[in-house]
């Protein structure tokens, strides 16, 4: 459903999605997510995933990460307010509140991503390193997968927590250049 119209999305845009091998797609690592509502992930991406609401709804926001290679910037302009001192890394629901609005990010996931809204019994498969954000509409219920895992080899906690632009790591990186700099 587009979360902007209402309307119901039909088929449209499609990204390749790589053969997998028999004994590879059946070893998929399964985990349960329930959340409240307005919880969920803010940016990040990983291999092909699959997410199948049992219980509630999610909104899902989904960006074409060929776009990133051409240009980091567009990515960093896109997830972050670097019109700040300090742009914080925000949750999915404040960055749709307060970032998603902007004009240049509202076309950007228009033009060459997807914004949907999954309901229950609705399956969503997330393509491999596509940039996603997925937040809770009311309390909620899924059942999660990254493609080719088996038991014990999924996602580590420290992992759901990484930052797709270290904001502070490029600040350090930037004086420490302009440290070398001074010093030749």
């Amino acid at each position: 459903e587009n979360p902007n119209s209402g309307k119901t999305y039909g088929l449209s845009k499609k990204a390749h999605v790589r053969k997998h091998y028999d004994e590879e797609i059946w070893r998929d690592h399964l985990a349960i997510s329930i959340g409240a509502d307005l919880q969920g992930l803010t940016f990040h991406s990983h291999g092909e995933a699959w997410n199948t609401v049992v219980f509630g709804k999610k909104r899902w926001i989904l960006w074409d990460p060929t776009r990133k290679e051409n240009s980091v910037e567009r990515q960093q302009r896109l997830v972050r307010d670097f019109t700040t001192d300090d742009p914080d890394h925000l949750n999915g629901y404040e960055w749709i509140r307060t970032l998603y609005p902007n004009s240049e990010r509202f076309q950007e996931i228009r033009n060459h991503g997807h914004d949907c809204i999954q309901h229950a019994g609705q399956l969503m498969f997330v393509p491999r390193d596509w940039l996603h954000m997925v937040v809770n509409i009311g309390d909620t219920v899924s059942v999660i997968s990254e493609v080719g895992h088996g038991i014990g080899e999924g996602k580590k906690p420290e992992e759901f927590l990484h930052d797709p632009i270290d904001y502070h790591a490029m600040v350090v990186e930037e004086e420490e250049e302009e440290d070398a700099a001074a010093e030749e």
